[in-house]
């Protein structure tokens, strides 16, 4: 479904989302440390960092499916007529890698904590560095479209529609 603009609930949870991401990126190195010690002694050590960690976390996995929920009852606004099959196709995919790791990152996480898997605490390491560089791309693109293409690209995801 295509709809003239995001709502305002769709770019809250957008920006809180973004700003929930950046506090784990920030502060992920006190759960880092604890898993560490927790793989070396076997003991949990819980702390507020990581109680902080899992809380921002299960957060995030939460606006997720409400951001997915809402994608779904009321729509994104149309790629800009203007952009290529490909540039479509690149936000599309960018889009969809975002919100499986939206979900992945924090199932790994706590499958990672509550079993002691260094499994899943491998692959969430690796799913934080494609996080940042979907990340990048996102704002890369949205700052291009905003600033060079001069096509409102941002203008979309700061402005409730109506």
């Amino acid at each position: 479904m295509s709809v003239k603009g995001y709502s305002r609930m769709q770019i809250r949870l957008h920006w809180a989302v973004f700003g929930l991401v950046v506090v784990q990126f920030l502060f992920g190195d006190g759960m880092g440390h604890a898993f560490g010690q927790y793989m070396d002694t076997g003991e949990k050590g819980f702390t507020v960092l990581v109680g902080l960690h899992i809380l921002i976390g299960l957060s995030i996995l939460v606006l997720a499916f409400w951001r997915l929920g809402l994608r779904f009852l009321h729509g994104v606004p149309a790629p800009d007529p203007t952009h290529s099959p490909a540039q479509i196709l690149l936000a599309r995919v960018i889009h969809g890698g975002l919100y499986v790791l939206m979900v992945a990152l924090p199932v790994s996480g706590m499958l990672a904590w509550s079993l002691g898997s260094g499994l899943a605490a491998g692959l969430h390491a690796g799913l934080r560095v494609i996080l940042v560089l979907l990340i990048l791309l996102h704002v890369a693109a949205a700052l291009m479209g905003q600033y060079v293409k001069k096509d409102g690209t941002l203008t979309r995801m700061l402005k409730a529609e109506g």
